[in-house]
């Protein structure tokens, strides 16, 4: 403890030769303090005073945070020593000491003895000599002794130390007595701070003071200065003013001057010109004279050739005259002969018409008007039949055939009648057997698929060891693989039993018209189950062949690395792990069947013989055999060579003989290229027929509904598709010319032009039809878009009403499925969400809520769910549709699509949030809270995760300048690329294809999700291909860049 005393002494004394260091900022001068007070705080420990400093200059008073970091630095008893307040009462510190040895001899009741009494004479006596010592240094810094001014650093630091210092009776004390008197200590430091924080708030006040009249007096100077530079800048204004009146002054009186001598030179061209016009009239009139003499001259001439003329005129006019009087008596006559030809035609023509009219409506008779019609009949020959001239026994004769004609209809319908009834009755007892052998087949197709599904069950349960990391030997797995194949095998038979029993008794099911629906359903709710089975039995038997194939791969490495061992041992003769000269060309000449050459021998010994080897050893065999397989290639390439000469000079003879066969062919193709043309050609107005309905169709597409637009492309699409099968065997057969003419180049130069007419021809309508079928696709999608957005509009409102709903009761969209089903149930009905927007009292329509969950006859369970958990959670009892949580967690979905590029960060408020990372213009985000309001910037901000890395975070829809960064969209996706549409979410090589999309198809967003949450995985959606109705899963972007999908 002495020891620990002197430490303790030598430490304060470094302290108190330790250099002054710069007040810290924002600590307030030392003038008008007491000399003794500065110096004493110049003798203050550094460390203590930057802190005291700091913390005076950052507190203020009022502030409840600054005195709470007070009391909490107060309360830390071994950062004591270094604080060392300014002002502490004499009274204070002489209290302590004198209290403390009574209050431990209270506590722990000891009784007066000898040595206690030495020990408090002793604790005195060093009271005193402490008081002497203060006494003594106050006097020479110039104190008072008389205990009224503040003690200074080094006595506050002195009594500090004497305190701290234990006597020898409080070593011994108990540990109560010690803790009472770091209690007090304590106590007394706390009163001691707070009296210097009393006299440091009134200096803090008046620093504030001082700091704000220098404020005052710099914006008083920067106004000054600013009312200086404005007055200035008007002169400077002024002046430039000045400059430009005097330049423009300039400019206008140099453009005057200009303008001068402008006028004056334009005066002397005007005078030049008047003279050259004068010269130029002169001649002019002097031309005009010789040009009316000759006029003159020439009307003299003429006027003669126009006197001879009239008279040959009247000449013809009186000859023309004559012969029109001839013409007209003869017209007069033929006109009146036609006219009574005309007559007569037009009585017979209405005796015929009479005729006719009667035959029509004899040819339309039935059983009951055909007496009145054929007395009609009779009476019509007897008065107009003689007046029809020519048509008399033409129409005669077609009367007696209409009549047979209509007597032997009559005589039909009558036996059809009676066929009809009895029909009718067999009708029914063929409805009422086709109604009971369906009955009977769905019954046997319910026991199939149970069978199957059993089946499955046992071959899944027995391939489950194999499932995960397991530590089965091979043996074992092998023997589960065998029981598994036969397992499934059966389970396979047995789905395929169903399938096949579905597939050829599906027409007799569904001959039952009456119960076509019941059948219907019960086909619908057994298909779910055949391909659970199925896709059990599959993924047994593939987890099977997966185990085996691995087994025998292992097997077959281990084997080959023994025959390559054994093939080494049987050629190294004398057994020294080394393949001589000898053993080398046996392995060549055995192994190869191949006469290793000298040269490629020296070659092989040369690289493989290594060092001071004398042969190759067992970890370059394999280069061995390589390099025998080269050497063996190299021979046969030189024997390939020779017989490739040989080859040529065969081929230049045959040339000759392929010249005379050109010529023979050339005759026989040509007529069938000119008999194809033909076949082309007579296509021609069909295509012609069906490019016309399809443009029609196009022009009547924003007057008819998606319905009507589907059922006439169907239509025109049927056409199309009847023109192409003509098309297809005129293509096979220009196809097989093509090929033959091909397979000849002499052919085909001969005939590079018919043919190229006739493949053309053949492809422009092709091309043409591939058009007209294109075109029907884009308005059989456009219709289906058109559907989509139809519904997509009520799916939105419906989701934004929920989700407010939701959020105002302050939950979040995910919760909302137990919000209206309840917590414990998997699946809700539509009354159940319809009484929710009623209790919330949302305004919409109901007609919208059951556009969007219609009503079925029965509901697919989703294939996820185990039987039990659908037996537990399958409570709904009423006859409405059933909604499981997978299908409306799709219809809450909502998406935005980013336009402009835009931060995602951490939080909903801006100023307290960071940055996550930016979002480029394209992506899209699932919507999980919001929009909502962020209070700091009057924003709207929504919170999501983003499909391209599954990032969640906070996104302004817009800002408060009216930039829009994020619009709704982006649950449509179009193929860009070709693609598959898998069956599984981690199928990312599409083992299993649902459906091959191709560029330009669109997608409707079901769910989304990501193979992995690293860098590496990549972002699938689960979608419905529109216009096929295909769904599946497909990659939006490949670990490689590659884009397949991108939103619309």
């Amino acid at each position: 403890d002495e020891d620990d005393e002197d430490d303790d002494d030598d430490k304060e004394k470094e302290d108190e030769h330790l250099p002054d260091k710069a007040s810290p900022p924002g600590r307030r001068s030392n003038r008008g303090k007491d000399p003794a007070v500065e110096r004493a705080s110049e003798r203050v420990p550094a460390r203590a005073r930057d802190r005291n400093s700091d913390r005076g200059a950052a507190r203020a008073p009022g502030r409840p945070v600054d005195r709470a970091l007070d009391r909490a630095a107060d309360r830390r008893p071994d950062r004591a020593t270094d604080r060392a307040p300014e002002c502490t009462s004499e009274k204070a510190s002489d209290r302590a000491p004198d209290r403390r040895p009574e209050r431990a001899q209270d506590r722990v009741g000891e009784r007066p003895t000898d040595r206690g009494d030495s020990s408090r004479a002793r604790r005195k006596g060093e009271d005193e000599r402490s008081r002497e010592h203060k006494d003594a240094s106050m006097k020479r810094d110039g104190h008072c002794s008389d205990g009224k001014r503040d003690d200074t650093a080094d006595m506050r630091r002195d009594r500090s130390r004497d305190e701290r210092r234990p006597s020898r009776d409080d070593r011994k004390s108990p540990p109560i007595a010690r803790d009472d008197r770091r209690r007090d200590d304590d106590r007394r430091r706390r009163d001691d701070d707070g009296d210097r924080r009393r006299e440091e708030e009134p200096r803090e006040e008046r620093r504030r003071s001082r700091s704000h009249e220098d404020r005052r007096r710099r914006d008083e100077e920067r106004q000054r200065q600013d009312e200086e530079d404005e007055k200035r800048r008007a002169e400077d204004r002024q002046k430039r003013d000045e400059e430009k009146r005097k330049k423009e002054e300039e400019r206008r009186r140099h453009e005057e001057e200009l303008q001068r001598r402008r006028d004056e030179k334009r005066r002397r061209e005007e005078a030049e010109r008047n003279k050259v016009d004068e010269a130029r009239r002169r001649e002019r009139e002097n031309e005009r004279k010789v040009v009316e003499e000759r006029r003159k001259k020439e009307e003299a001439s003429k006027k003669e050739e126009v006197e001879q003329k009239r008279k040959d005129d009247a000449q013809k006019q009186e000859e023309l005259k004559k012969k029109k009087q001839e013409d007209e008596k003869k017209r007069v006559e033929e006109e009146a002969a036609r006219r009574e030809e005309d007559a007569k035609v037009l009585r017979q023509q209405q005796a015929t018409l009479s005729v006719l009219r009667v035959l029509q409506k004899l040819s339309n008779a039935n059983p009951d008007n055909f007496d009145s019609l054929n007395s009609e009949l009779e009476e019509v020959l007897k008065t107009e039949l003689p007046e029809t001239g020519a048509q008399k026994e033409v129409l005669r004769a077609e009367a007696d055939r209409v009549l047979e004609y209509s007597k032997q209809y009559v005589e039909q319908v009558r036996d059809q009648q009676t066929k009809w009834e009895e029909m009718k009755a067999q009708q029914q007892q063929k409805t009422h057997d086709a109604e009971k052998n369906a009955k009977a087949l769905i019954e046997e197709l319910t026991k199939l698929v149970d069978k199957a599904n059993s089946t499955s069950e046992i071959a899944h349960e027995t391939a489950a060891p194999l499932s995960g990391d397991h530590e089965l030997e091979n043996i074992e797995v092998l023997r589960i693989g065998r029981s598994v194949e036969q397992a499934g095998k059966s389970a396979m038979t047995a789905c395929s039993a169903c399938a096949d029993f579905l597939v050829q008794n599906r027409q007799a099911i569904e001959a039952a018209e009456t119960i076509r629906t019941e059948t219907a359903t019960a086909i619908q709710s057994l298909q779910p189950k055949i391909q659970n089975a199925t896709r059990q039995a599959t993924e047994a038997l593939q987890r099977a062949k997966e185990h085996k194939d691995k087994i025998a791969r292992q097997i077959a490495l281990r084997r080959s690395c023994e025959k390559k061992a054994a093939i080494f041992k049987l050629y190294d003769k004398d057994g020294d792990g080394l393949l001589n000269r000898e053993e080398v060309i046996a392995c060549s000449k055995i192994e190869f069947g191949f006469e290793l050459p000298q040269e490629n021998l020296d070659r092989i010994c040369r690289q493989l013989f290594q060092h001071v080897r004398k042969g190759v050893a067992f970890s370059d065999f394999q280069l061995l055999r390589t390099a025998i397989g080269i050497a063996r290639d190299e021979a046969r390439c030189k024997v390939k060579r020779a017989e490739r000469l040989e080859r040529e000079a065969k081929d230049r003879e045959q040339a000759l003989k392929r010249q005379s066969v050109v010529s023979e062919k050339k005759g026989v193709l040509s007529e069938t290229c000119a008999s194809l043309m033909k076949e082309l050609t007579a296509l021609e107005p069909e295509i012609q027929n069906v490019e016309g309905e399809a443009a029609a169709l196009s022009k009547q597409v924003e007057q008819l509904k998606a319905d009507g637009i589907k059922a006439l492309a169907s239509k025109i699409e049927a056409a199309q598709e009847g023109v192409r099968t003509k098309l297809v065997p005129v293509q096979d057969r220009i196809a097989k010319v093509s090929k033959e003419i091909t397979s000849m180049p002499e052919l085909l130069e001969a005939m590079r032009v018919e043919l190229a007419s006739v493949r053309s021809k053949a492809d422009a309508q092709n091309l043409r039809l591939n058009k007209i079928l294109t075109g029907l696709s884009c308005l059989h999608s456009s219709a289906c878009q058109q559907e989509f957005q139809a519904n997509e509009s009520k799916r939105m409102e419906l989701a934004a009403k929920l989700r407010i709903c939701i959020e105002a009761k302050g939950g979040k969209a995910e919760d909302l499925f137990k919000t209206i089903a309840g917590e414990d149930s998997d699946e809700m009905t539509k009354e159940e969400i319809w009484a929710f927007l009623e209790e919330h009292k949302c305004d919409i329509q109901r007609e919208k809520l059951d556009a969007l969950f219609p009503d079925a006859p029965a509901q697919q369970k989703d294939k996820e769910h185990d039987d039990k958990a659908t037996t537990t959670n399958s409570k709904k009892k009423s006859s409405a549709a059933i909604i499981t949580k997978e299908r409306f967690t799709r219809v809450m979905r909502i998406f935005y699509k980013v336009v402009k590029e835009i931060v995602l960060s951490n939080s909903l408020l801006i100023d307290q949030s960071s940055q996550l990372r930016r979002m480029d213009v394209g992506e899209v985000m699932e919507v999980l809270q919001g929009p909502m309001l962020d209070p700091s910037v009057g924003v709207y901000r929504i919170n999501g995760k983003a499909l391209k890395d599954a990032a969640s975070g906070w996104v302004t829809v817009a800002g408060n300048q009216g930039v829009t960064f994020l619009l709704p969209g982006g649950n449509v996706f179009k193929v860009v690329a070709p693609t598959v549409l898998a069956e599984d979410s981690k199928d990312t090589e599409g083992k299993v294809v649902v459906h091959q999309l191709k560029a330009g198809q669109i997608l409707e967003v079901l769910e989304w999700t990501r193979t992995s949450r690293s860098a590496l995985g990549v972002t699938r959606i689960k979608g419905k291909v529109q216009g096929h109705g295909a769904v599946g899963w497909a990659t939006v972007m490949g670990s490689n860049g590659t884009k397949y999908l991108e939103p619309t």
